[in-house]
């Protein structure tokens, strides 16, 4: 027989280190925020080429001091070629005043792109007159208006949302409600664990950011519906004497499956960790969390809240035979 280990005990200690958890990250976000990518921070980033192999991203950095602007440096290399990626925050101004919304908008949009031009200019000014003219090459530039970048923060929380309901109604039409709200308690535990961490860690949050999350919630979602699914069908037809018991044998009984996709998932993730820089190595980082915590909450913290909801469930013996059938509710 199949050996039962007895998760029931790990319940209440496993939500109090998830809360302690999620409620520190939530103390991190409020007072340190995120590190914002260019996507949800308004400004521009400039890719150039310095002619000269004795120079790094340091120098660059203390090149462009003297502007008196929030700049970040990063040295990127390409097919062998040392590029630097120039980084500005968005100059706060004076909103445009103008009765006519989108009039306003328009001119928000001009001022912002002529704030960055100006900015532009300067960056580029200073490097020729450190390196020379003929030595600096603007290869790329790429730039998000305040505008666009408050209106992708609204389409991405509209999306994680949108999908976390989604989730939700095709979780109880399979199951029951408290299954359902089970499985959405635990993609939204993994989803602020992964937020957490981004904002403690000074993680760059950016679009991939949040691709990372949505991924995670999928993955969540699957593993945790295997685990409800084979609570829902031990409920139906095993003998036991409380809703523990049932729990305590179905996640036994999945517990093997969830380790061998968590790990042989992890294989490929951390490979990318280590190998990988940039955006992809960040989404990488995040998935890595992401896959513990979705490993972690689709056993204790779904097995919890079934735990409490199903709390006075008993087994009611069948009339038509001598097996032990049970109520589902």
């Amino acid at each position: 027989m199949k050996k039962v280990y007895k998760f029931s005990k790990f319940f209440v200690p496993a939500v109090i280190l998830s809360v302690l958890l999620i409620a520190g990250g939530i103390c991190s976000v409020l007072t340190k925020g995120f590190n914002k990518g260019l996507d949800f921070a308004p400004g521009q980033s400039i890719e150039v080429q310095i002619d000269n192999d004795s120079i790094s991203f340091e120098d660059v950095a203390k090149t462009l001091e003297p502007l008196g602007k929030k700049i970040e440096v990063k040295a990127v290399t390409n097919e062998g070629k040392v590029s630097y990626q120039i980084r500005t925050a968005l100059t706060e101004e004076a909103p445009v005043e103008e009765t006519d919304a989108k009039a306003a908008e328009a001119k928000e949009v001009n001022k912002d792109a002529k704030i960055m031009d100006k900015d532009e200019q300067e960056i580029l000014g200073a490097l020729n007159s450190a390196y020379g003219a003929d030595k600096v090459t603007e290869i790329q530039k790429t730039t998000i208006t305040a505008q666009y970048s408050s209106t992708l923060i609204r389409n991405s929380i509209y999306l994680v949302l949108a999908t976390l309901v989604l989730i939700f109604v095709y979780a109880a039409i399979r199951f029951k409600w408290d299954f359902a709200l089970a499985s959405v308690l635990a993609i939204i535990h993994d989803a602020l664990i992964m937020i957490s961490f981004i904002s403690v860690s000074g993680l760059e949050f950016t679009t991939t950011t949040i691709a990372a999350i949505l991924t995670i919630i999928g993955y969540s979602i699957n593993a945790t519906v295997v685990i409800l699914d084979r609570i829902r069908s031990d409920i139906n037809g095993l003998e036991a004497r409380s809703i523990k018991d049932v729990l305590n044998s179905a996640l036994s009984a999945t517990l093997s499956r969830s380790l061998i996709t968590t790990i042989t998932t992890l294989f490929a993730v951390v490979s990318l960790v280590y190998f990988t820089t940039g955006d992809i190595h960040n989404f990488a980082v995040a998935l890595v969390v992401g896959l513990l915590s979705g490993c972690y909450s689709s056993i204790f913290i779904a097995g919890a809240f079934i735990s409490l909801t199903r709390k006075n469930w008993k087994p009611v013996a069948s009339v038509n035979a001598n097996v032990v059938k049970f109520e589902s509710n």
